[in-house]
């Protein structure tokens, strides 16, 4: 996935396969690091996007309602971006965990 600004969908696949594996068991994940970078960025991501519906809160109390629209905006924007590289990650881990033998 090249464009983060859309969810990644995880494949029924690897949710299937994810769900089969017993709960207790240890697991051996191989990642990558695109797997890294789109669970760190997409966290960072996340971050960044409460910080705009702060700015967001602060333009409200400043009856500036511009300024609160851009933020609420760009904080929406930031939140699928994230969402979508977070799914990406889960859907690297579901699709490549096996159980430690």
């Amino acid at each position: 996935m090249t464009d983060h600004s859309e969810a990644a969908q995880i494949a029924p696949e690897a949710i299937a396969r994810w769900t089969g594996l017993a709960q207790d068991a240890p697991l051996r994940i191989a990642l990558t690091r695109t797997d890294l970078d789109n669970l760190l960025l997409g966290l960072r991501t996340l971050a960044i996007g409460q910080s705009e519906l702060a700015a967001a809160l602060v333009a409200h109390l400043n009856q500036d309602p511009g300024a609160c629209h851009e933020a609420v905006m760009h904080a929406g924007e930031l939140s699928r971006a994230a969402f979508g590289r977070i799914n990406a990650f889960a859907g690297a881990v579901m699709a490549g965990a096996v159980p430690e033998r």
